[in-house]
Parts: C-alpha cells; structure tokens; sequence
C-alpha cells in the first residue's frame, strides 16, 4: 500500500473515531428513545467502517464477513427498533 494510502486510512480512523466519541454522548444525553436509536445505528455503521479500513492497512479479506454480519444485524436492529417505537410492540 501506497504512504499516501495509509495516512488517509489512518486521518479516517481519527475522524471515525472522534466522530464515534461525539455519537456516545449522543446517545446518553438523548432526550428521546428515537434519538438514542439514531446514535446506536451511527455508532455501528462507524464501527463497520473502522473494520474495513484495518482491513484496507492490515492489507486483510479475512473480516469482510464479520462487515457483512454486522451490517445485516445493524439494518435488522434498527428496523426493530423503529418498528417497536412506531407500534409500542414488535409482533402483529
């Protein structure tokens, strides 16, 4: 991998995680249940993203699965919780 490759990989590691930071405060102070449903499904898609950029510097395919896992449980988690915020119930 190219030096100017991995300083970018790395400027948006920091930037993920500054930005995961400021999205846990997000979702303890929420004032809302959909706001802290927000911060929760935020903080997974920046999780998804740091594991695909060690994969990109650790020049690594192994954890493209485990990408692919935890983006199917994101989605399936946040329509559950929309669901459930929407109807009160999440079955019928």
């Amino acid at each position: 991998m190219s030096p100017f490759l991995t300083v970018v990989c790395l400027a948006c590691l920091a930037v993920l995680l500054l930005s995961g930071a400021l999205t846990m405060v997000r979702l303890t102070i929420g004032p809302q249940a959909a706001d802290r449903a927000i911060a929760l499904d935020t903080i997974t898609m920046m999780f998804i993203g740091v594991i695909c950029l060690l994969c990109m510097l650790w020049n690594s395919d192994i954890y493209f699965d485990a990408v692919w896992i935890l983006t199917l449980v994101g989605f399936l988690g946040s329509a559950a919780v929309a669901r459930y915020l929407e109807r009160g119930r999440l079955f019928r």
